[in-house]
């Protein structure tokens, strides 16, 4: 509805401008075009004027200069000075059907007028009479308008209300037009919201928009028919996933079985036994990667049931730090709580949670072969209701435009650079064990700087019951 209401606004504010900016353009125009008709050669009322005050007497006789001529000619003009009396005392291309002598009524008609169907112009000639100025026939039209001085002295009010007016009126006529515009489009807008929240839309093709209704329609048919092939595609491979990994545990158990068995028989020599120890620490590694690989692709498509309950991330992180110190933590890596916020409440899957803590310490421990400094820091933000669990070392780091890289799982197309070491699920599974909690991981390293691993999750500030410790 916001969007429809935006096009509306938009659409109005555009229709007015357009509106205005096309009658000043026909104002400007009209403008020109009148400016041009008046001033194409000498106004008559000035031509009358300059003709009269170049006439003059000699020896009873009037004479008129050259320029002047040239002048009347050039706009096909003829010239007459009448006495007080309506007769001619001069002229100058006076047409043959012109009469000689005028009553003072003749003068008073054709003053204001015409003169037998020539527009004339009039100007009094101090101590002579009259001069008239005559163009030919169909080429001026000369107008009267009487207006009340009152009319013309509102006429700027009454031209901004009428501008006023239809601006209004515009808005008005916008507003109905927009309005069955806004009435084709909603549809269109919901049915596009609806696609961009994955959902399946249908919308009634009528009106100017049906071709475009018909196309959002065919697009929804499409992304059900890609979303569906994708949902089938994605659970076959989990199941495949998960059938390899069954398939493999049984022959996997045995192996790790009889390895055992050939590694405490002491009747064996000391080599083979040790070579079957090798093979039991193999196999073991195989079941590792098998049980990680099957999480993983559950967690990718959503497929891992999670079983949360409220727990103290300070608790997991205490718990995992013991488990390692008490499986005989190699000396050259030491382990070292910053800060443990008891207040770190959260709601989430206690067995997946301690396997992404474990995850980012055997993440440290595995890439710093001469050993480093861990630190663990779990902190609570009380006003953004977040708690967040900080690891860092001290180690070699890694390259910074590789950081995106670690997140990805190892078959994706989204890596751009090969893995050199390990099977890469550890990172890659630790972000999804986090996606599914609703929270965030953030990764921070560079080259000789150390790696730098923070997580955070939604914190509950109040809850009932007693929390399980470890």
């Amino acid at each position: 509805m916001e969007g429809a209401i935006k096009i509306l606004k938009r659409f109005i504010g555009s229709t007015i401008f357009i509106v205005i900016f096309i009658l000043l353009l026909n104002f400007f125009l009209l403008f020109i075009w009148l400016s041009k008709g008046m001033n194409s050669g000498h106004s008559p009322s000035i031509l009358v004027e300059e003709i009269s005050k170049d006439i003059y007497k000699t020896n009873n006789d009037f004479y008129l200069s050259t320029p002047s001529k040239q002048l009347l000619d050039k706009n096909s003009a003829w010239a007459m000075l009448l006495n007080n009396n309506g007769e001619i005392l001069w002229s100058h291309a006076l047409p043959a059907e012109i009469i000689k002598n005028y009553s003072i009524t003749d003068v008073a008609k054709f003053s204001r007028g015409y003169l037998m169907d020539y527009p004339v112009f009039v100007w009094e000639k101090n101590d002579y009479g009259l001069m008239v100025v005559g163009y030919p026939k169909d080429t001026l039209a000369k107008y009267q308008h009487v207006l009340p001085f009152n009319w013309i002295k509102n006429l700027p009010f009454r031209i901004l209300l009428l501008i006023m007016g239809n601006i209004f009126l515009i808005l008005i006529l916008s507003l109905l037009i927009g309005s069955k515009l806004i009435t084709s489009i909603r549809p269109l807008t919901k049915a596009i919201k609806s696609l961009e929240e994955d959902k399946n839309v249908f919308i009634e093709p009528k009106g100017v928009l049906s071709n475009l209704a018909e196309s959002i329609n065919h697009a929804s048919s499409l992304l059900s028919d890609k979303n569906s092939a994708l949902k089938s595609r994605d659970e076959a491979r989990s199941n495949w996933i998960a059938g390899i990994s069954h398939d493999i545990r049984t022959p996997l158990s045995i192996i790790l079985g009889y390895s055992n068995d050939l590694e405490e028989n002491y009747n064996l020599s000391t080599e083979q036994r040790l070579q079957a120890g090798i093979i039991r620490k193999q196999a073991e590694k195989l079941g590792v990667l098998v049980s990680d690989l099957n999480l993983v692709s559950m967690l990718e498509y959503e497929m891992q049931p999670l079983n949360k309950k409220i727990v103290r991330l300070s608790s997991l992180v205490r718990y995992v730090v013991s488990d390692f110190l008490n499986n005989d933590l190699n000396e050259k890596f030491i382990l070292e709580i910053d800060e443990l916020d008891d207040r770190s409440t959260i709601n989430g899957d206690e067995r997946l949670l301690i396997r992404a803590i474990t995850n980012l310490i055997q993440n440290s421990i595995h890439h710093n072969e001469d050993g480093c400094h861990i630190h663990l820091k779990v902190s609570c933000d009380s006003i953004c209701n977040i708690a967040s669990l900080s690891i860092y070392d001290n180690g070699k780091g890694v390259n910074r435009d590789s950081l995106n890289d670690l997140l990805e799982l190892p078959f994706s197309s989204k890596r751009k650079h090969q893995i050199h070491n390990g099977h890469g699920l550890g990172l890659p599974m630790v972000s999804r064990i986090i996606k599914a909690h609703d929270g965030t991981l953030t990764l921070s390293s560079d080259i000789g700087e150390g790696f730098y691993s923070k997580i955070e999750l939604p914190l509950i500030n109040s809850y009932s019951g007693n929390l399980q410790e470890r």
